[in-house]
């Protein structure tokens, strides 16, 4: 297979979009519950040491701005204006003037550009009204305009940083979706097109006529699991084609599953023994394709290293909690020192990935020449919809 080269560089660099809202982290809920707390707090003390007057009321207005704003950024900015220009005009620092300030930081890094430029505007026009009506305004506009200024150019600096996560998670998933594209080309030029041509091959052996029913019957085998192969490589291909790999392939009968595999057992001449234990027609999707792939790769593991003369034991069962794979098999005598070379273990290591997606539990043990596996798989309402990603 050849690899995979993605040249990151020809890819077109996304445009910032500042006028779209980004989903609120977490932490950003809170940092907001933690801001308008804060307000209440400054809003509940001015109260308290001026009385219900005018302005105290118009500050505590501006109190769930920090929490508002993501979904009615322009009744939020409006509020804040006309809470804002009155206060500015007569020289008071209040709350409300606190939570303009915090507000710009907070509406440039949500995209809201005009709503932040707006609430701006309000300082200007209230320096205005206060020259007009003679009220002092000292120092203020200057440590005004040093904390609007020091607010915006945070919301922009976190904004920036956040189009840059946003842009190299771009990038990747695109590196990502050409790296799935060539590994899907080398998988049909290789593995699709050699299974084809060899059931190709078993079925024109077959039509020879071989005198030998055992030679007859194994290549029929070896054209039922060619064809099998091909349909399940080619489903892979699909997956891999796609951008969110969403199963598209019917879910594997267990029913069918445990036919075949008696069938597969009894011509490779093993003493197998499949059965089932507790309603296994209601399991979900999900339980249903792990306990299939599981059962395929037991019978693939009994076929290369069970004994002959030995019975091999099967036990498929469900309960209200659970669902679970039992399987025992004596091992061959030329198969107890096997090589870990001549074995990659890919089946099993696949096999426990998937039971670990479900939060199940994979075991397979090796103890007096016998080799056990055990699958368990809880039975919940995550289990119903959990997405199987190998």
């Amino acid at each position: 297979m050849s690899p995979a080269s993605v040249s990151l560089g020809t890819l077109p660099a996304p445009r910032p979009s500042w006028r779209v809202r980004p989903r609120a982290s977490r932490l950003q809920l809170t940092v907001r519950g933690i801001l308008t707390a804060l307000l209440a707090l400054l809003a509940g003390a001015d109260l308290s040491a001026n009385g219900a007057d005018l302005f105290t009321t118009l500050s505590l207005l501006s109190v769930p701005a920090p929490v508002l704003c993501r979904r009615f950024p322009w009744t939020v900015t409006c509020v804040l204006i006309a809470v804002t220009v009155p206060l500015v005009a007569r020289s008071f620092f209040t709350a409300a003037l606190l939570a303009d300030i915090i507000m710009f930081p907070l509406l440039v890094v949500d995209g809201r550009v005009r709503q932040a430029a707006s609430l701006f505007l309000c300082f200007p026009i209230g320096w205005l009204a206060a020259l007009r009506i003679g009220s002092p305004l000292a120092d203020l506009p200057v440590v005004e305009l040093i904390l609007i200024a020091s607010g915006s150019n945070i919301g922009f600096i976190l904004r920036y940083s956040r189009e840059m996560v946003a842009r190299e998670k771009r990038l990747r998933e695109a590196a990502l979706g050409a790296q799935r594209m060539t590994i899907a080309r080398d998988l049909h030029d290789t593995l699709a097109r050699a299974n084809t041509q060899m059931v190709l091959l078993a079925q024109q052996a077959l039509g020879h006529r071989p005198r030998s029913q055992r030679v007859a019957s194994a290549l029929e085998d070896v054209m039922t699991m060619g064809h099998r192969s091909v349909t399940d490589l080619r489903t892979m291909l699909r997956l891999l084609r796609q951008d969110t790999p969403t199963p598209t392939a019917p879910i594997p009968s267990l029913t069918q599953a445990m036919t075949n595999a008696r069938t597969t057992l009894a011509n490779a001449g093993l003493h197998a023994t499949i059965t089932t234990d507790g309603e296994l027609t209601h399991l979900p999707p999900t339980i249903t394709t792990t306990l299939t792939r599981a059962l395929d790769e037991t019978v693939a593991n009994m076929t290369k290293y069970a004994a002959k003369d030995a019975p091999c034991t099967i036990i498929i069962g469900a309960t209200p909690n659970q669902a679970t794979l039992l399987a025992t098999n004596p091992i061959a005598d030329h198969h107890r020192h096997t090589h870990p070379a001549l074995t990659s273990g890919l089946g099993l290591i696949g096999l426990h990935e998937r039971a670990q997606a479900l939060d199940g539990t994979l075991t397979h043990t090796t103890t007096d020449h016998h080799w056990t596996l055990t699958l368990t798989l809880p039975l919940t309402l995550e289990t119903s919809h959990a997405p199987l990603s190998h």
